[in-house]
């Protein structure tokens, strides 16, 4: 039996579509085509999904169901985003109006940790392996996003194939400084949490850091003389290797956020790293800090150097994830 699935990765700025088939013979999926259309391309919802159907060639409507895996929090009817959508995501009255199969609107880490639950895991053209570490099957594992913002989700595979998905806001998590730090990296912090509190009196957490707008506020801390502080510029300095200092500070921030979620959750099913950011600065891995910052927090650091760790580079894997919502929570 083969299914056909519409999956969305519906982020605060861009929308990427695909059309993934589902074989149940081999419980395999496969992308059929994929596209991505800024937000402010489009003029309201209905019309975001017309360009999306004109790119993919293909009607929503035709599909056996739709998942929908997007930033901010869906009431039932609508999708409401902090920071707003550019329009009125008015899911439900549209689904309606256009006779769609079954769908859901669901957190857009949930398709990130599903498609931990697929073939994606193990194949090298969808997760880099960061340590060699055994995958308990059944373990708990948790998905980061790092990207516009910072997020994580967290699920356990269960013994009849189903899963379960938790609920959690872990970017919005104060940073504290870990105990095992020397005299250097200490005053560093001190002074980078000092320039944040200046720059946003808002609270310090590591999506301050962990995220797009997050690198601009350190090459601000460690370059105050950049003549360009986008996301893109920096990011393009950091490859260039004119920004080392922001790479290293990234890469530490991220090992001791990775390492703050290993004494919460104690993944021993892994923890599988996503997002854009991460993916145009794959050269963070390679700094020491990474790995020193995860070991900044001793507790328990015998036991946290079991649990698996990895990369998800596939620019697919949030789709095929959604689809592998679908097909157990909608077909």
């Amino acid at each position: 039996m083969i299914k056909t699935l519409i999956t969305w990765d519906l982020g605060a700025t861009k929308c990427a579509a695909g059309i993934i088939e589902y074989h149940s013979a081999t419980n395999q999926y496969l992308t059929l085509r994929r596209c991505a259309i800024k937000l402010t391309e489009a003029q309201s919802l209905d019309d975001l999904i017309t360009q999306l159907e004109a790119t993919l060639l293909f009607s929503m409507t035709d599909a056996d169901a739709i998942c929908i895996g997007a930033a901010g929090i869906y009431d039932g009817t609508h999708l409401i985003l902090e920071k707003a959508y550019p329009y009125d995501m008015n899911f439900a009255d549209i689904a309606q109006q256009r006779d769609w199969p079954p769908f859901a609107v669901i957190h857009d880490y949930a398709p990130v940790v599903c498609a931990t639950f697929t073939q994606c895991l193990m194949d090298p053209a969808y997760t880099q392996h960061l340590t060699p570490c055994p995958i308990n099957p059944l373990g708990r594992r948790v998905a980061i996003g790092v990207g516009t913002g910072l997020g994580i989700k967290d699920g356990v595979l269960l013994a009849n194939g189903d899963f379960w998905l938790g609920q959690n806001e872990g970017g919005h998590i104060g940073i504290c400084l870990a105990p095992e730090t020397n005299a250097a990296t200490r005053a560093q912090h001190h002074a980078l949490m000092d320039f944040l509190a200046r720059v946003d009196d808002t609270p310090v957490t590591f999506q301050k850091i962990l995220s797009g707008s997050g690198t601009v506020r350190l090459q601000q801390f460690f370059y105050p003389d950049s003549p360009d502080l986008t996301p893109e510029s920096i990011g393009m300095a950091i490859r260039a290797g004119l920004a080392d200092k922001t790479l290293k500070a990234f890469a530490w921030y991220l090992g001791l956020f990775i390492g703050t979620i290993q004494l919460t959750f104690m993944p021993d099913g892994g923890i599988w790293i996503a997002g854009g950011v991460v993916m145009q600065h794959l050269a963070l891995f390679d700094c020491p800090e990474f790995q020193q910052g995860i070991e900044a927090s001793p507790a328990y650091l015998l036991q946290r150097q079991q649990f698996p760790l990895g990369i998800l580079i596939h620019h697919d894997n949030a789709l095929i994830g959604g689809a592998h919502y679908a097909v157990k929570r909608l077909l």
